[in-house]
């Protein structure tokens, strides 16, 4: 299996079929895709109807590729900024730079953008032996992340379990990845 067949994979494990949640900023969603992303992306269907192809195509492009997460040498690194990024946006890349800056002396801009910097520190954290240090500290933010989004919109306090939940699936499917 490829490396973004294992991302969509667990992706799909954790964000599963159709929801219409009145409290969910998303909206009305499918395998993860809101119905602004799928009609930005050309689809017109009932999202019920959304295919996990389709939805596949839009992680790979909007969330894998545009994050530049392919030039990512780490499997496990690129996986965990994709899953975050597509449950939070650039939430999720802004806060691997402060990773990087915070736990291992960078000074990246804060930017959420992924330019050559960015990736050659990630790809050198890989070269010294690090990555499982950064995942930690990555995915201790995560959840420091999701308890603040509660804080500050209290009317998400009902998601918060399920995303503590996301970041611990994702930490056990990092250890049985190969």
């Amino acid at each position: 299996m490829d490396r973004f067949d294992k991302i969509f994979n667990f992706t799909l494990s954790v964000e599963g079929g159709y929801t219409n949640d009145k409290n969910d900023k998303g909206g009305e969603t499918t395998w993860g895709i809101t119905k602004e992303e799928a009609r930005k992306n050309g689809y017109r269907g009932s999202m019920k109807d959304l295919t996990k192809e389709f939805a596949k195509k839009i992680l790979e492009k909007d969330y894998y590729l545009k994050n530049r997460l392919n030039e990512v040498k780490n499997d496990k690194i690129a996986l965990s900024i994709c899953d975050w990024s597509f449950n939070s946006g650039k939430w999720a890349t802004k806060k691997a730079q402060v990773t990087l800056n915070k736990y291992f002396g960078y000074d990246l801009v804060v930017d959420g953008i992924f330019g050559s910097k960015t990736i050659k520190a990630l790809n050198e954290v890989e070269e010294q032996g690090k990555s499982e240090e950064f995942l930690k500290e990555y995915h201790d933010i995560q959840r420091k992340f999701y308890h603040s989004v509660v804080e500050y919109n209290p009317t998400q306090k009902d998601f918060l379990t399920g995303w503590l939940n996301r970041v611990d699936r994702k930490e056990k499917y990092l250890k049985e990845m190969v």
